[in-house]
């Protein structure tokens, strides 16, 4: 099963879940993980906690909130010791397409990441017609 891991600092994650339920109904399939929130609570028994949840056969996706930031930077660090996509950068039109992978591998899942990268534009040109076609 794909299992999709959302991951940020602060409640983030949590409201990226809340708005693609929204969008396409019950995720069973996605996890948050909000990192900070809780004092007592170390982002690594999160992850940890999350990732005992899976089965050896699960593909996990990981997204997190900013290349380079200490959520990223602790699941980089994870990468050698658990199995795992990680993706940086989380945006809502790349997550729909995400939850809608069902069997995600690292080459289909850099082509919804390269979509998502084209879903991001200043629509101000849109509108007076000084835009670049896209």
């Amino acid at each position: 099963m794909a299992r999709i891991v959302l991951a940020s600092h602060g409640r983030l994650a949590d409201g990226m879940r809340n708005t693609l339920s929204f969008i396409l109904g019950d995720l069973p399939n996605v996890s948050t993980i909000c990192a900070y929130v809780d004092q007592d609570v170390s982002l690594r028994s999160q992850i940890d906690q999350t990732f005992a949840k899976f089965s050896p056969e699960d593909v996990v996706v990981v997204v997190t909130d900013i290349f380079g930031g200490s959520v990223n930077n602790e699941f980089m660090g994870l990468l050698g010791e658990k199995d795992f996509i990680l993706v940086a950068g989380m945006n809502m039109p790349m997550l729909v397409e995400l939850v809608s992978e069902d069997a995600p591998t690292v080459e289909g899942i850099q082509r919804v990441v390269d979509r998502g990268k084209q879903s991001i534009l200043v629509c101000n040109g849109l509108v007076s017609g000084e835009a670049e076609e896209f």
